[in-house]
């Protein structure tokens, strides 16, 4: 085991209290000392064996075979009568007088009449006729609907469909007018509702003319750290101090080498460090009950070189977890579940600064970390935001 996944499994051990922050202030201490004395080795890692994947060949495509449909069976088809055919019979008794309660019987005319829209049907003028004459014979009563049996007038060519059309436009013109009526009196109701209820908010109000809010929760904006100052220099410039409680062994000015060598910071962050050509920093530390304080700042070539810096910074911190109630536009801050150890980190013109408190117990330790982070801030507040 490397002695980052130490330092990494000693923050673990801290922030879950399987040891103290004496405990963890001794071992951290060995560990940057390149002390490994009393950490025991870990066993080697050895992968585990590859999977084999054997091929195994298709199945079967199912074939779906369409059901076989009974065949119907045929009717004869009967002939059809022309149920649209009208027959008009007068009935004469002997030659004699003609019988209009005489009912005939006339044959193919079963089913109910459906309408012709073919030619409309032409009647000769002058009477009834009967096997080719003319007869004087009065037409059965059904024809005029009364006992005068006079003389009935049929309706030719195109004036039947003009009357129906007449009739259809009628219809229209009434379904119109109906319609009309229906969105006058839906537009009555509606304005009657709209007054009504503007007069009944104008008489809830109250005489102040203050509004009520509404009560939908929002969430809460991240807040702006404090308006930027001019760059203030060197990194032991750039730090707030002095920090409360008593100054921790450790601190002081650093270049490249004596931070890689007492491995301050590791991992991702390092090959950062060397990548972006670090000059010097400066780090500042402090216990206060069972508070550890700290504040560092490392100056880089430029200010782009400082953000990759924070980025690689809070990749090496992906076992904590973003708290966007601490932080600050341009200052992430990140902790562990029970808020035992609480990290920031931002840009301040080309420098990377990170602040760190944590603690061993009590509920103490979000609070002072909030107002040493909020000291710095006002002291250096961010430029990349």
């Amino acid at each position: 085991m490397s002695w980052q996944d130490e330092l990494q499994k000693l923050d673990a051990e801290l922030a879950s209290g399987r040891v103290s922050a004496d405990e963890y202030r001794q071992r951290r201490d060995a560990l940057l000392a390149g002390d490994t004395r009393g950490q025991q080795g870990g066993g080697s890692f050895s992968p585990p064996p590859p999977q084999q994947w054997q091929a195994v060949p298709p199945p079967e495509k199912t074939q779906y075979i369409q059901p076989v449909q009974p065949q119907q069976a045929q009717q004869p088809q009967q002939p059809q009568q022309n149920s649209d055919k009208t027959q008009v019979v007068s009935v004469n008794n002997g030659g004699g007088q003609a019988n209009p309660d005489a009912t005939q019987v006339v044959p193919n005319s079963g089913g109910f009449p459906q309408p012709n829209y073919g030619q409309p049907q032409q009647f000769p003028q002058g009477g009834w006729q009967q096997g080719g004459g003319t007869s004087n014979a009065a037409p059965p009563p059904w024809v005029t609907g009364d006992d005068s049996f006079s003389t009935p007038t049929w309706n030719q060519g195109p004036e039947v469909f003009e009357s129906a059309s007449e009739s259809s436009g009628k219809g229209k013109k009434i379904v119109g007018i109906v319609i009309v009526v229906a969105l006058l009196a839906g537009l009555g109701v509606a304005g009657y509702f709209f007054f009504s209820g503007n007069k009944d908010n104008n008489q809830g109000q109250s005489p102040t003319g203050q509004t009520s809010t509404s009560a939908t929760p929002t969430v809460k904006p991240i807040p702006d750290p404090p308006a930027q100052k001019p760059d203030s220099g060197a990194t032991a410039d750039s730090i707030y101090g002095p920090l409360p409680g008593t100054e921790r062994a450790g601190g002081g000015q650093f270049d490249l080498p004596k931070l890689a060598a007492q491995k301050l910071l590791v991992g991702k962050t390092t090959d950062a460090l060397v990548a972006a050509g670090m000059t010097e920093a400066t780090l500042s530390t402090s216990v206060d009950g069972k508070n550890t304080l700290s504040i560092m700042a490392l100056a880089v070539t430029d200010q782009a070189a400082a953000s990759k810096v924070v980025a690689a910074y809070l990749q090496d911190q992906a076992a904590l977890k973003e708290d966007k109630d601490l932080s600050y536009k341009g200052v992430k801050v990140v902790t562990d579940p029970a808020k035992k150890v609480l990290r920031a980190t931002y840009v301040y013109y080309n420098k990377m600064v990170f602040v760190e408190v944590f603690t061993d117990g009590g509920d103490s330790a979000e609070a002072q970390f909030k107002e040493l982070l909020k000291n710095q801030l006002e002291f250096a507040p961010p430029t990349v935001r």
